[in-house]
């Protein structure tokens, strides 16, 4: 007995050609245009020198604009960064750092443009007097 055989067929395709032709009869729309930029890099290392995951960030800019926000906030990932973005216009910034059992830091900094800025910080252990 012969098995009859069954035309392949290509649905996944043809599918594809349907959603295409589908998006263009709806209009298309403009992708979205990324407003510039600066970057603020902050890497966070405990001592001896070690990165430090899980360490709480903030941003703060000053002087504060009407209808800002006046704070960021971040958590350092497992090689202990974490990059805010910031406008392109000049100002200056507040950025902190703390830590469970570690002396918390501060550093100030003047940004303006499209430039990454990177903020270092080299926590210490309290001491338990």
């Amino acid at each position: 007995m012969k098995r009859k055989r069954r035309k392949k067929t290509r649905i996944g395709s043809s599918f594809l050609a349907l959603a295409l032709l589908a998006g263009m009869a709806a209009g298309e729309k403009k992708p979205k245009v990324s407003e510039a930029h600066g970057l603020i890099a902050v890497t966070v290392f405990r001592e001896p020198g070690f990165a430090l995951p899980g360490a709480d960030l903030t941003l703060a800019a000053f002087p504060v604009e009407p209808g800002s926000k006046h704070k960021l906030k971040g958590v350092s990932d497992a090689r202990g960064e974490y990059v805010f973005r910031i406008p392109v216009e000049a100002r200056k910034y507040s950025v902190g750092v703390s830590a469970k059992g570690l002396i918390s830091q501060e550093k100030v900094l003047a940004a303006e443009g499209e430039q990454r800025f990177d903020v270092t910080f080299l926590l210490a252990a309290e001491s338990k007097h």
